[in-house]
């Protein structure tokens, strides 16, 4: 697992990790964590929300993933 996880940090492609602060299973040291080992990573936290983000707070999650690929869409041109 800790060998996978140290392969993150060549993967070399914006990535957009969603999380949320009151996820007591998925912790949120867990995504900030994994946003680090990510060289071109990017975290959004989602108050109000659980493991299941997308159905929780399913806007919230939608205006996430569409300022990440603006965002990235604007500096791959």
């Amino acid at each position: 697992m800790l060998e996978t996880c140290q392969r993150l940090r060549s993967f070399d492609r914006p990535t957009l990790v969603v999380w949320t602060p009151e996820d007591r299973v998925q912790r949120p040291e867990h995504g900030r964590r994994l946003a680090e080992l990510l060289p071109h990573g990017r975290l959004v936290e989602i108050p109000d929300s659980y493991t299941l983000i997308m159905r929780d707070q399913p806007q919230a999650f939608a205006r996430a993933v569409r300022e990440f690929i603006r965002a990235t869409s604007a500096v791959a041109r």
